[in-house]
């Protein structure tokens, strides 16, 4: 629906596809629906879930709405957007009988908002065999002007206020206070950039963080880090991409109890951030730079559960079981 990211992938990757606009009354989709043997369709995102709501009663076959987010928050970054698109959303997304969410906190968020319809849920997964370290961790730090010994942390977000990189920020120059040796990494890009920018100005930490931007291979930035960071207010996916990434080279993290993860991680996998403010981030920050001793094994830990719980293949085979049960009850 529309050009943008996916289309783009679409054309280089060999897949058979159609492009469609993001009319909200597409006709010309709902003919293509009907008139060629489709037998299911999803709807993701705040338009088509409006856009379901115009159509629905055309269409022949069953239809899913598939949430990775929390619909509450997807517009937090425009005033003018959360209080007019955030209800339409709504509404277009109670017109599905069928969902299918990323998290069990997704799912029970549609139950205590008296969604009808059937929920499933499936997690996130990695294609571990796609994942790949191009550049040593070594060369890394040296590209990044990062010293070998440096305490270096990694947060991989986009620039969003979802992703609490403000909170962070404002931990990290508390932490600079009392150790010289640490240094963070933001890997993402959004908007609001300048206005962090802006902090990291104010708070004097020019020296101690790189923003990278967007990059081809965030693996390569997690693998050369000590620790990974995620404070995030809100995630919808479970368990969120960068605690895959994380796992997959063998990096434990702190993490806010967001996306499942209270029910994926401890202990003995992570370092749990108390609550989103920045002292609380603050804290966590420092207990996992003074357990630098066990940071392998809590690394070890998570790749494990992510090989045995959060693999790609497992994400097909969720789908699929999904899909063949929506089809046998339409």
């Amino acid at each position: 629906m529309g050009e943008g990211p996916l289309y783009s992938k679409a054309k280089t990757i060999g897949v058979s596809f159609k492009l469609f606009t993001n009319k909200l009354n597409n006709m010309e989709l709902v003919h293509y629906i009907n008139q060629n043997s489709i037998n299911i369709v999803n709807f993701h995102g705040a338009k088509p879930f409006l856009m379901h709501l115009i159509l629905k009663r055309k269409l022949n076959v069953p239809t899913v709405a598939v949430i990775h987010s929390d619909f509450r928050y997807d517009f937090l970054n425009n005033k003018v957007k959360y209080f007019i698109f955030t209800p339409l959303s709504i509404r277009g997304l109670k017109s599905f009988n069928n969902y299918i969410c990323v998290s069990n906190n997704l799912k029970k968020l549609l139950e205590e908002k008296k969604f009808a319809g059937s929920k499933a849920v499936v997690n996130n997964g990695i294609d571990i065999k796609k994942i790949t370290v191009v550049t040593s961790a070594q060369d890394m730090r040296n590209d990044l002007k990062l010293n070998q010994k440096d305490f270096v942390y990694v947060m991989v977000a986009r620039l969003h206020p979802i992703k609490n990189h403000r909170e962070v920020l404002l931990a990290f120059s508390k932490l600079m206070l009392e150790f010289q040796d640490v240094k963070l990494l933001l890997v993402g890009d959004g908007e609001l950039r300048l206005e962090l920018e802006k902090l990291i100005v104010e708070l004097k930490l020019e020296s101690k963080v790189i923003m990278t931007g967007n990059v081809i291979n965030p693996i390569d930035y997690i693998n050369c880090s000590n620790v990974s960071v995620l404070a995030s207010l809100s995630e919808g996916g479970a368990p969120p991409l960068t605690v895959l990434e994380s796992g997959i080279v063998g990096k434990t993290l702190i993490y806010t109890e967001v996306g499942d993860l209270e029910s994926i991680l401890d202990e003995n996998s992570g370092y749990k951030i108390e609550n989103q403010s920045n002292e609380n981030i603050y804290e966590a920050m420092k207990i996992a730079y003074l357990d630098v001793n066990n940071l392998n094994a809590k690394g070890d830990n998570l790749y494990s559960i992510v090989v045995k719980e959060f693999t790609i293949e497992k994400f097909w085979e969720n789908y699929f079981r999904i899909y063949k049960s929506i089809l046998k009850n339409k």
